[in-house]
């Protein structure tokens, strides 16, 4: 028996490397996504700043509290992600796992404040790891494994 793969591909999330990747594939009532970044899709650029900047910048101009805009700061990973998963027939409410990358791992205790805004109380597993450098001067990346809903 043969193992059925599906592509899932959307405009509405940025593939900063067409042809290279699949932004994700579904199998066996899963959708596993590869690697996400903070990219704008109309300019396919990074969002500009690092996760620390966007967070200072944001609570210095909208009197923001620390939870809030660390929110702002991953909303554009958080979009791209999510619009993948709903091409897939899934969500981020459907998601189980998650792997963070990010170049700076003290960024990981700001990350875990958008946990509690996109998942609540019941967060998907995760892992975080440090690396050295991310694609296209990104200082995080984000990639899941959500269950595709009707499965």
């Amino acid at each position: 028996m043969s193992l059925k793969k599906v592509g899932v591909f959307t405009d509405d999330a940025p593939t900063l490397r067409p042809g290279v990747y699949t932004p994700a594939i579904i199998a066996n009532g899963f959708v596993f996504t590869s690697g996400v970044l903070g990219a704008d899709p109309t300019t396919k650029k990074i969002v500009s700043g690092t996760v620390i900047d966007r967070f200072v910048r944001y609570l210095n101009l909208f009197s923001l509290s620390l939870a809030q805009a660390h929110c702002i700061a991953q909303h554009q990973i958080m979009r791209n992600l999510d619009a993948i998963l709903k091409q897939a027939n899934s969500g981020l409410e459907s998601v189980v796992e998650v792997t963070v990358f990010l170049t700076n791992i003290l960024d990981a205790d700001e990350l875990s404040l958008a946990y509690k805004t996109y998942w609540g109380d019941l967060k998907p597993a995760r892992t975080c790891v440090a690396v050295k450098e991310l694609p296209y001067g990104s200082d995080i990346e984000l990639k899941c494994i959500a269950v595709v809903v009707g499965s």
